[in-house]
């Protein structure tokens, strides 16, 4: 395929990264569908035999373009989620795989690039600012996760070919700050290997309750983003979207101020007596 294509391509993407106010020396936390990203090019993409090959050049497409515009004084999260841990018992930061796509996989095997130790939860940086993955406690989220210092490095949720509402973990973080009723924090004891060292302990990922017949309900944010225009978009050839965490961490904590499980299609109150006996109520008033 002619390069000259994707020089283009990545013209495309640079011109609605500014349009959606992302900036020079910006630190980004990146949400990523890469078929949707490129939807609008797929006729000429599809002239390519292997579909392997499609993808490895598309995610260098994004990833090159997003180095050039924010520059090396720039930073760069994508999450890398493992959720396999729960069931190998294993975690290797360097060689273990996201289940999240093929994109965050192949950030993941970028030179320089840091990745929190969470197992379940990781998050992996590239640029100047790799102390945001630090530090990186034993919870998934709250004071001692990545999360915690998104307000302090003033990231901005830059998402391409998705919507922010697919993929809204941060909600759960304050969730986490605000408290949650319908949730539990479950303990998974595995192998880790980290910076050379190997080891055995127990981290913690929220699981709803047994029983409950809510289900999560993210796109609710959706109204709210509109309301407050806090959400900039822009779809001209490729969907993008930036948000900047510390608009959505006020507007969230007001919501959930009002009612914890709002990011459930049911208002829920579990109950544990004295017997651990459980008892859910959900839709009550």
């Amino acid at each position: 395929m002619n390069n000259n294509i994707f020089d283009k391509i990545s013209i495309d993407l640079k011109k609605n990264l500014k349009k959606i106010g992302i900036k020079k020396n910006d630190i980004i936390y990146l949400g990523i569908d890469l078929g949707k990203t490129f939807s609008f090019y797929k006729e000429l993409l599809f002239k390519i035999d292997k579909l392997s090959d499609i993808k490895n050049k598309c995610s260098d497409i994004i990833l090159t373009a997003l180095k050039d515009y924010i520059g090396q004084d720039g930073t760069i999260i994508c999450p890398t989620f493992s959720f396999n841990f729960i069931k190998s018992k294993k975690f290797n930061s360097k060689k273990t795989k996201s289940d999240l796509g093929y994109f965050e996989n192949y950030f993941l095997n970028q030179k320089d690039i840091l990745r929190s130790l969470h197992p379940i939860f990781s998050v992996c940086v590239w640029g100047k600012k790799k102390k945001i993955v630090e530090p990186c406690g034993k919870f998934s989220f709250g004071e001692n996760s990545p999360f915690s210092n998104f307000l302090k490095f003033n990231v901005k949720f830059l998402n391409i070919g998705i919507k922010w509402s697919e993929t809204c973990t941060y909600i759960h973080h304050l969730e986490h700050l605000n408290g949650f009723n319908h949730r539990f924090y479950k303990p998974t004891t595995g192998k880790i290997i980290h910076k050379n060292k190997h080891f055995i302990d127990t981290y913690y990922h929220p699981v709803r309750y047994m029983g409950l017949n809510s289900k999560k309900a993210e796109y609710k944010i959706e109204e709210h983003l509109k309301k407050n225009s806090l959400l900039r978009e822009t779809n001209n050839k490729i969907y993008c979207s930036s948000l900047r965490a510390g608009d959505i961490h006020n507007l969230v904590l007001k919501i959930l101020k009002e009612n914890s499980s709002y990011f459930m299609t049911k208002k829920i109150v579990v109950n544990i007596n004295n017997n651990d006996k459980l008892t859910i109520k959900e839709n009550i008033r």
